[in-house]
This record gives C-alpha cells, structure tokens and sequence, in this order.
C-alpha cells in the first residue's frame, strides 16, 4: 500500500459469478419491507421465512458479492446464520449513512477556500475506528482533478493521513499547522480537508482493551472485565507525538477527540466506521465528491476485503476481514457482547457526550440492553 499522494496498485475486485439472484433462486422467493423507524425491533422478524436462512439477509449478501468475494447457499450454509438481518442493522444505524459535515456546508466551504489545485484530503480519526480502511478504500477509488491538472497525474491529492498525524488532537490550531508526520513535511494544512472515522463507543471501548496503542490506564490488562469504569481511578494517558494528554477516563478519550474534531474552524466530515462496512461504495463517493474529487473510475469500485478467498474462504477461519466486520457489527446483541457489569453500563451511559451520540445517531446506550 503505498502511502503518500498517489493511488493504490491493489487490483480491481472482479465481481463473482455467484451473483445475489442465483443466490436467491435457490431460496424461497420473499420480500422484507425495511424501514427506518423505532418500530425495527419489534417488526424486524415480520415476514422472514425460518425456512429461508437468505430471507431478510439479502442486502448483507449482496454487499458480500458487490466485494467481489464467492458466495455458495450450501457451502457457506454456516455463515448465513451469522449474518445480520438487514432490518438488525437499519435497527442500530438506520438506512441511510451519516456524515457530520456533508450538510453543513462543509464541502462548499472546502472546495472554496484557496487554490482547488492545492488541495488534498486526509483521514483521521483516534486509534481503532478505522483510519487505515477509510485511507486505502480513498486510494483505491479518489482522484482530485484539479490537482491533477496543476501537477501531474501523479499528484492524485489523496494522502494517507492528516499532516499533524491522523491520531492527534486537532483542537491546537498551533499544533495543527506547524507539527508534521515524517511524509508531510511539505504539506500544507490548511489545504487539506480530514476525513475523520468514528465508532460506536460500545465497540470502540472493546476494541481499544484489545489493541490499546499508546493509551495507558490502570488495569487495561484484564481483559475479562475490560473497560472497568468500577476503579476508583480511571485516568487515561495517551502519548501522542510531541506531548502527553491526560483524560478522566478512557469514555474519556472518545468524547473529548471528537468534540475538539466537531469545533475547529477548518471544515471537516466526520464518518461512521460503521458506514464504511453496511454502505462503502456510498460513503467513499460522496467523502471523495465533498472535498472536490471524483470517483477514480466511475464503474469499477476496489473493496478493501484482506487477501479475499473465493468459494470456502469466505467462511471458518479463513474468511476475510470484511466478512467478519459484517457479522460483528450488525446485531445488538454483538454491541453488548462482553459487557456483564451494569454498573460500567451506566457509567457509559451518563458520560458518553450526548452530542456526540446525536450527531452521528447511534443509538442509544442500555443498561438493560
């Protein structure tokens, strides 16, 4: 993966011959009405025939194929039951996928200020919401023309991060224009727009117990009660490039990062991690058309799958990462998975920034999920 202004050499995913509707003729034909309303959880099993295991999961299949990854009914027999209904997953995130920023007038004011020429777009986002999905999928599939025209076609304006470093806070207008990442050192920042992932703080809390980088917090090694909002200290410190940033508490981390992302003055868009696995070609369009670039080919989109297998590969313990996002955050149940203390719960729940939480329309946190 190369990480610097310039597009991925990663071949074209070639579309499977195994295609939905072969997938379906070997099914019971049936139709699931899928809404977006508060109505989903009590009505999400209407309609879907126990003796049809594709019904209710066609759209989840149909993500899989557009992936370019095989799908057989029989062979993968063991990951339909795994896959979320759709209606399970319009539950948690609605239809449709969210983009603080998109209309907000962000784009405009992006695309206006300056020398479109000059311009680049970088992801950010902290540890664990997918940085590196959203850096390789805008190099895969964005182009700036505008750029391209002043510099060369090489000069795709496409960059793996942010100059200041795609973990860092970005409340520091100081820190934000002067400090630079080894590869950006002539990189303006003020000329390019973030493009800053997001994710679920239910998931997002388990993930970083898992794979904490260089957040430091007591007890951060028991993992069979991780996050453990019980300590009497929770004080989290992070050690970002340059300085250390202490936070009450790991919830902590989340909230204040975003917050600071949401109320500076450069105009950014703030996604959905979650978006980039239910609605990818979408999401990456329209991240790519905000800040004045265009779809590197209009027909063909590249996936980002891991070392996608064909036919058996997309199940057991050869399957790909994208499958297995696909099962892990499409269910309820899954969000609340590992979560045994209703304590740490509700300390979530009282301290997870409300704004936040409406602004990118997550659903709300259950004690008593």
């Amino acid at each position: 993966m190369k990480h610097l202004d310039e597009s991925s050499s990663t071949d074209d995913v070639i579309p499977t011959t195994t295609s939905l509707a072969e997938i379906q003729s070997q099914s019971v034909d049936n139709s699931h009405d899928e809404d977006n309303t508060s109505n989903n959880r009590n009505n999400k099993n209407k309609n879907i025939d126990s003796n049809n295991p594709i019904a209710g999961r066609e759209e989840i299949i149909k993500i899989i194929t557009d992936a370019g990854i095989s799908f057989d009914p029989v062979e993968d027999a063991d990951l339909i039951e795994e896959l979320p209904l759709w209606s399970e997953v319009t539950e948690m995130y609605g239809t449709k996928p969210v983009l603080h920023g998109f209309n907000e007038g962000n784009c405009q004011r992006f695309q206006a200020s300056s020398d479109p020429g000059e311009h680049f777009l970088g992801t950010a986002g902290t540890f664990n919401t997918g940085t590196n999905l959203m850096s390789e999928l805008l190099i895969s599939n964005c182009m700036m023309p505008e750029r391209m025209k002043k510099y060369g076609h090489t000069s795709r304006g496409v960059r793996w991060q942010v100059p200041w470093g795609k973990h860092s806070p970005a409340g520091d207008r100081q820190y934000r224009e002067e400090h630079k990442t080894l590869k950006d050192k002539n990189v303006d920042a003020n000329e390019i727009m973030p493009m800053v992932t997001i994710r679920d703080p239910l998931f997002w809390l388990k993930s970083m117990c898992r794979h904490h980088y260089t957040a430091m917090w007591i007890g951060r090694e028991h993992l069979d009660h991780c996050p453990n909002f019980l300590d009497k200290d929770l004080t989290t410190r992070v050690k970002y490039d340059g300085f250390i940033r202490r936070y009450d508490s790991l919830l902590d981390l989340w909230n204040a990062y975003y917050t600071e992302y949401i109320n500076i003055d450069i105009p950014i868009l703030l996604v959905r991690f979650e978006d980039l696995i239910f609605h990818t070609e979408e999401v990456i369009t329209k991240v790519c058309e905000c800040a004045g670039g265009r779809r590197s080919s209009p027909t063909k989109f590249r996936y980002v799958v891991d070392s996608a297998k064909k036919g058996k590969g997309s199940h057991g313990k050869d399957r790909t990462g994208f499958v297995d996002a696909l099962v892990r955050y499409g269910t309820v149940a899954k969000r609340y998975a590992g979560y045994e203390s209703k304590e740490d719960l509700s300390f979530i729940q009282k301290n997870v920034d409300p704004t936040l939480m409406r602004l990118m329309q997550y659903s709300p946190i259950q004690v008593d999920p």
